[in-house]
């Protein structure tokens, strides 16, 4: 067994099944979606199949499953792209600046469809109880949009409140990927609940790391528009703590960097550097994750691909 080829080979999987998930209807639907399912890393599929590997289920079982994840994860990716109205995902132009608007909205509701089709063909036995969290993950990654939507007015956001926004909006669809994969392999609930919370540690330290890198790297390595978030003042790990050093300031950068981008977000980077929250965030990231493989510890599992799975997040620069 080899964890790089192996997860290779699951993506591929992943792939192939994502290669053949709308082949008729209108090409107006049918070009955008794989449009946008032509990138991605496959992070939560791949980890519903390894969460069912691990506990020794098998990748027949639960992939459809893994499918109908990533295709809800790519539906709320349009209808985000839409709200912050940027201009690139996954490398390529966003859906609604390629078609437009409308083309974006149908095409996001055509995928959460294909999905909830996809979750008809897992097994009879499995098939309510995972219908049940798939809907509730919706539900959640709706409020946690909506929670962020609402903070861009607020001058101030705690950080508990912050954090409770990417649980539901970032979090919670990567605990329910290997919280399925448990239910798929049929692990007992005790199993089934620790293994959600493992999903949902790396998704919060995934979701902070995100922030980061929208500071410290730039849009080719990140394949997405990174401009959109701190010109609409969006709350993120660093721009909490960075509110909380100074408000004055950042909103000054901020109004800079709308007639001069370069120049606001350059000295908002130096702020963050200068008062430490770089590296502060990076350790939170660090502890989040120590604190996911903590909750592996106790589960009777084969647990080394999701060990390494933690160390992968870690290890990302895009």
């Amino acid at each position: 067994m080899n964890f790089e080829s192996d997860i290779i080979r699951l993506k591929n999987s992943i792939d192939t099944a994502l290669n053949n998930i709308y082949d008729s209807g209108p090409n107006i639907i049918r070009e955008p979606i794989y449009h946008i399912l032509s990138g991605g890393k496959r992070i939560r599929p791949i980890l519903c199949l390894i969460t069912s590997l691990a506990l020794s289920g098998n990748i027949k079982t639960s992939l459809d499953a893994a499918v109908a994840i990533e295709l809800l994860h790519n539906f709320t990716l349009i209808h985000d792209d839409i709200m912050d109205n940027d201009e690139l995902r996954h490398g390529n132009v966003t859906i609604h600046k390629k078609w437009d608007e409308s083309i974006a909205i149908l095409s996001g509701d055509a995928m959460l469809a294909i999905a909830l089709v996809k979750l008809g063909k897992i097994d009879n036995k499995y098939q309510s109880i995972v219908n049940n969290k798939f809907n509730k993950a919706l539900i959640e990654v709706c409020e946690g949009q909506a929670l962020d939507l609402e903070f861009q007015n607020k001058d101030i956001v705690s950080k508990e409140d912050y954090l409770s926004m990417i649980d539901k909006k970032t979090a919670y669809m990567i605990g329910l990927s290997s919280e399925i994969g448990a239910v798929l392999a049929n692990a007992d609930k005790s199993v089934q609940n620790k293994l959600r919370y493992y999903g949902m540690s790396i998704g919060r330290a995934f979701q902070i790391q995100d922030d980061l890198l929208e500071v410290i790297s730039d849009k080719d390595k990140m394949g997405k528009t990174l401009k959109s978030d701190f010109l609409l003042n969006k709350k993120t790990y660093l721009n909490i703590q960075a509110q909380l050093v100074d408000s004055n300031k950042v909103n000054e950068y901020i109004n800079i960097a709308q007639e001069k981008f370069d120049v606001g977000f350059n000295l908002y980077k130096k702020f963050l550097e200068d008062n430490n929250i770089i590296n502060n965030t990076k350790k939170v990231i660090d502890d989040t994750l120590m604190l996911a493989d903590s909750i592996l510890d106790d589960i009777n599992m084969d647990k080394e691909y999701l060990y390494k799975y933690t160390q992968l997040i870690l290890k990302r620069k895009s």
